[in-house]
């Protein structure tokens, strides 16, 4: 049974220590590099808090946030820099916590679009997030990702 434990424990710490280290994303406000140009979180904004609602109906976000979460709503800019200009997909968009764990967008605009080089797609992604989740990023596709910082995080 020790030696069982003990390769159990040295399992673990190896996987640790064998993992690829974490590219930190850019802090709240900052532009990074996306997959054709330049990425931008303007806000991140509690739904439960500012009352907004999509401009039209939407059965995802029909019933309250479960018990435990809460769901926040990011404006991101998107300006496309590249001579093939930049592609917007929201599913490629998730969050990241500390640890494994990632969300979708329960809710997003606007649909699949392509800017051309110079221009900028203003977005919005909601997500259901645990209260207690932190250090949560945006991953975006080919960049560092974009921090969320703190603000959102309800005060229980």
């Amino acid at each position: 049974m020790p030696v069982a434990l003990l390769l159990l424990v040295g399992a673990v710490v190896g996987s640790v220590l064998m993992a690829a280290p974490r590219t930190p994303p850019a802090l709240l406000g900052a532009s990074a590099t996306v997959d054709g140009g330049l990425g931008r979180i303007q806000g991140v904004l509690p739904t439960e808090v500012d009352g907004w609602s999509p401009p039209s109906p939407s059965a995802a976000l029909a019933e309250p946030a479960t018990d435990g979460s809460h769901r926040v709503r990011i404006l991101l800019e998107l300006t496309a820099m590249e001579e093939d200009g930049l592609s917007f997909d929201p599913s490629r968009y998730t969050v990241s916590a500390l640890g494994a764990e990632t969300w979708e967008a329960v809710w997003s605009s606007p649909a699949p679009s392509t800017a051309r080089q110079g221009e900028t797609i203003d977005a919005v992604l909601v997500f259901e997030l645990p209260d207690r989740a932190i250090d949560l990023t945006l991953q975006v596709p080919g960049g560092p990702g974009l921090s969320l910082g703190e603000g959102h995080h309800r005060g229980e």
